[in-house]
């Protein structure tokens, strides 16, 4: 199996445990938690996985960040294109009325089914 590949299982098999709740606080007898003992095995991409996700306070906050992000952008927007910092796509209209004109409710509700490189 080349490294890539067991780099990637890695990943996804930390982001399983920790979808189904496994504690980013647990340790083991050296007294490291998950995050150092991947560190120490020089597993950095799980290692970097698990610090991400403490920073951001969890699993769901964590899976949570890019549509909050979106939501974010949707919101500042109008007011970027005000000040000229943002210009209206040529090539893609419809999917910018829908990005801007839907209505707030609507456009979350959509939004819980976008999936992100997260949320695999």
């Amino acid at each position: 199996m080349s490294a890539r590949i067991r780099k990637k299982s890695q990943s996804k098999l930390c982001k399983l445990l920790l979808s189904r709740g496994a504690s980013l606080d647990v340790r083991n007898n050296d007294g490291r938690d998950p995050e150092a003992l991947a560190r120490y095995h020089s597993k950095t991409t799980a290692a970097d996985l698990l610090a991400a996700v403490r920073a951001a306070g969890g699993w769901l906050p964590y899976v949570d960040a890019p549509r909050k992000e979106l939501l974010a952008l949707r919101q500042r927007l109008p007011a970027l294109r005000k000040r000229g910092r943002a210009s209206m796509s040529s090539s893609v209209r419809l999917h910018e009325r829908l990005f801007l004109d839907s209505p707030g409710d609507i456009f979350r509700q959509a939004l819980a089914f976008w999936r992100s490189d997260r949320d695999d």
